[in-house]
């Protein structure tokens, strides 16, 4: 039964001939599941997922319109013989009352003959974060090379519909090659494609013109756009996209999707990218311009896409992350269920993947690790319950006391604090963090909801956990911080920052912290929004190198706006009462500090592990307690655990 304060959401709504159940679009967000450039077996489960949570339009991930410009780990509509199993997708979602859409996307990335080339409307180089460019000026696109990809386009789209899909969108936005023509960053040229608002989006109208000639007329065609580009000199303006909207409606477009960041840009101002709804207001102007259907996006959940619907400023919501976290997230608001949805950290992971030991290839997410795993990570009831004990609430022992549980074991979950969570708490504080206590939260509720006995305040040992008579035991007590070896690092004005997250240590107003890796930049940031003054020194060339670039980026602007120091190529040689020495590139220099903190890392705690081996019929030690990683790890393997259990 829908939740009435939702009632726009899930009010059915229709794009031409397509008609929704309700207004919650999963926008195309690339997945790298595809196996040579065909819809793979992974690409199946995990859009069924979201098809199956209840949201009212899937658009497949950007496919390529030509097996020329075919990406990595990418899917491709560029050959009649990926249809087979892009029929085999389409035919799966419609099983859920779902229509499914697909991106046509090329991404400026083409091979041409063994050799990755850029190509482009002019040889311009912008920033970018497609991989694999040189550097080069790409190559300028001739006229009848644009002819030539504007086919790409049309038979592209004719496939599609053969395959069973409702509808293409045309990738026109972010860094992709329709983007490209329409902004005057990339595109200079000086004939019938460049120039005036017109010829700069000609290639787009040919695109359009093209494709519905080939679909006919009742056939959906949307387009993306990017309404405006941030920090791109020349970048595309709401003034030119009020000229190219209409332009692209009498050319075919049923539906404008309205993103906002091109070339370059990749929205790198921190309070733009981290404020919900930051990209509606460009959405309420391209619907003043209109009648088609308006998708709006950006950081949208439920509650926001309401109100946007309602005041009139877009049509349906675009919601891409959150779906990622929990693709069952529209049927647990409509049914009330609002304290079971996965909360999405925001933490960048989805989009930005950095290699792992595991080598995880495609799209991952911190708070589900079922993501790209829905058919093998199912819950399913044990055939013998065993006793279970967890000890440690961190992400790692919650996942898996939830899991075990939810599969029918009796479990006890071990937390020496007084309240659930271990480092998470920690992991929260630094500003832009706020968004993990929500996880928290679900994952409390989720171990309640399981049935699973806590015991807090217990510093559990090897005869505490033995008490219990345990068939299997987990540990997931979490990692030590590591100490580095600095003479004069016994100082009483030394502490970890651990300690001083958790507010066992307090600090003076001087603070030098040895370590610029995520944790020390974070507690840097943390502190400084605190009023102290902050020298963060680290031995590589560059601070935060662990972290994803656009919270790395996000970090940053926080970092300069409260004018925290760093030294960078330094190493500290020494620590006293009231400073420290370091080295950088040969030069000594004394930098005064009331507290320092030491930020190098974890190292891994297998104490009670090693206690309770040979000693319990079985005994796991999992996430940082094994080997200090990601949180990503930790929850994947406390996932993995509870299932092995």
């Amino acid at each position: 039964m829908t939740v009435t304060r939702f009632k726009k959401v899930f009010e059915p709504t229709s794009i031409d001939q397509m008609h929704l159940k309700n207004r919650i679009v999963m926008p195309p967000m690339g997945t790298g599941y595809a196996e040579k450039s065909a819809v793979s077996q992974r690409m199946l489960d995990y859009y069924e997922a979201r098809a199956r949570g209840g949201v009212g339009l899937i658009i497949v991930e950007g496919s390529a319109p030509s097996l020329q410009c075919t990406t990595p780990r990418g899917a491709s509509l560029g050959d009649d013989k990926f249809i087979h199993r892009w029929q085999k997708l389409t035919d799966i979602i419609h099983k859920y009352n779902a229509k499914i859409a697909v991106q046509i996307m090329h991404s400026t990335m083409e091979n041409w003959d063994g050799k990755a080339v850029q190509v482009s409307p002019s040889p311009v180089i912008v920033p970018t974060r497609v991989m694999g460019i040189s550097g080069e000026p790409p190559h300028e696109l001739t006229v009848e090379e644009i002819a030539e990809r504007v086919e790409w386009f049309a038979s592209a789209a004719g496939r599609a519909k053969e395959a069973g899909f409702e509808g293409v969108e045309i990738h026109g936005a972010h860094q992709y090659l329709v983007a490209a023509f329409l902004s005057s960053a990339t595109n200079q040229r000086k004939d019938k494609y460049g120039g005036s608002v017109k010829n700069k989006a000609r290639f787009l109208v040919e695109i359009l013109q093209a494709i519905r000639e080939e679909v006919g007329p009742d056939f959906p065609v949307l387009v993306r756009l990017n309404a405006q580009e941030w920090g791109v000199e020349n970048g595309v303006t709401i003034e030119e996209t009020k000229q190219v909207v209409p332009l692209a409606v009498e050319a075919g477009a049923q539906a404008i999707h309205v993103s906002g960041y091109g070339a370059g840009s990749y929205i790198t101002t921190a309070p733009i990218s981290d404020t919900p709804g930051f990209l509606v207001p460009l959405a309420e102007e391209v619907k003043k311009l209109t009648k088609v259907p308006v998708i709006a996006v950006g950081r949208l959940d439920l509650e926001l896409g309401e109100r946007i619907l309602e005041e009139g400023k877009a049509d349906l919501i675009a919601i891409g992350r959150r779906l990622i976290a929990d693709p069952d997230l529209p049927n647990k608001m409509a049914e009330g269920r609002l304290d079971e949805i996965i909360p999405c950290t925001g933490c960048m992971e989805c989009i930005e993947r950095l290699p792992s030991a595991e080598q995880v290839i495609g799209v991952t997410c911190i708070v589900n690790p079922t993501v790209g795993r829905e058919r093998e990570y199912q819950i399913k009831p044990v055939r013998k319950a065993k006793n279970v004990v967890v000890v440690g609430s961190g992400p790692a022992g919650m996942q898996a006391t939830i899991v075990a549980a939810q599969r029918g074991h009796k479990v006890t979950l071990f937390e020496k604090d007084a309240k659930l969570g271990g480092k998470l708490y920690i992991a929260a504080l630094p500003p832009f963090n706020g968004v993990i206590f929500p996880w928290i939260n679900y994952l409390v509720n989720q171990v309640k909801k399981a049935g699973a006995k806590v015991k807090l305040n217990t510093d559990a040992n090897a005869e505490t956990v033995i008490e219990q008579n345990p068939d299997a035991v987990v540990i997931a007590t979490g990692g030590t911080p590591a100490i580095p070896d600095i003479p004069g690092i016994d100082k009483s004005n030394v502490f970890t920052a651990q300690d001083v997250l958790s507010g066992k240590a307090k600090t003076g107003q001087n603070v030098v912290i040895i370590g610029g890796g995520m944790v020390g930049s974070e507690t840097g940031h943390y502190l400084a929004e605190q009023g102290k003054t902050v020298t963060i020194i680290e031995v590589l060339g560059r601070v935060a190198s662990d972290m994803f670039p656009m919270a790395r980026r996000r970090l940053f602007d926080g970092l300069r706006s409260k004018k925290v120091t760093l030294r960078t190529s330094s190493t500290c040689e020494a620590i006293w009462e009231d400073g420290v020495r370091i080295t950088t590139n040969g030069e000594k220099e004394t930098i005064r500090a009331d507290t320092v903190i030491t930020a190098v890392g974890y190292k891994a705690n297998e104490r009670l592990y090693k206690a309770l081996k040979g000693r319990v019929p079985e005994v796991y030690c999992i996430g940082d307690s094994s080997e200090p990683r990601r949180i990503r790890e930790a929850t994947s393997e406390g996932y993995q655990t509870g299932l092995a259990l």
